[in-house]
């Protein structure tokens, strides 16, 4: 549908893909560590029309299934039509910085 844009549908796509990786990481029986929220920041690449061109892991959160599940989330969520024009830049791209944080 035309009105799929914004961090709702990323939401989305984010838990359901979250809870699966969770589930696969802690059955394989590592923990996550406690004493820290874990924050995946990426760096997502649109062209005019929303077409995600790249999901660029900026910072990583320092556990890889985070860090994986926040790009698999951005594409699932995509495409993002209609990016306002004033954020498309010179060059045709839209660039969008998104953290994913995980509260321990």
């Amino acid at each position: 549908p035309a009105d799929r844009t914004g961090a709702r549908y990323l939401a989305l796509a984010w838990h359901p893909i979250l809870r699966d990786r969770l589930e696969r990481y802690f059955d394989s029986g590592r923990q996550l560590a406690s004493e820290r929220d874990h924050r995946t920041r990426v760096l997502v690449t649109l062209n005019p029309t929303g077409q995600i061109v790249k999901v660029q892991v900026m910072e990583e959160s320092g556990v890889r299934d985070l860090d994986d599940a926040a790009v698999e989330a951005f594409n699932a969520a995509g495409p993002f039509p209609n990016p306002p024009r004033g954020i498309i830049d010179r060059t045709g791209q839209v660039q969008i910085r998104w953290d994913f944080v995980l509260r321990s």
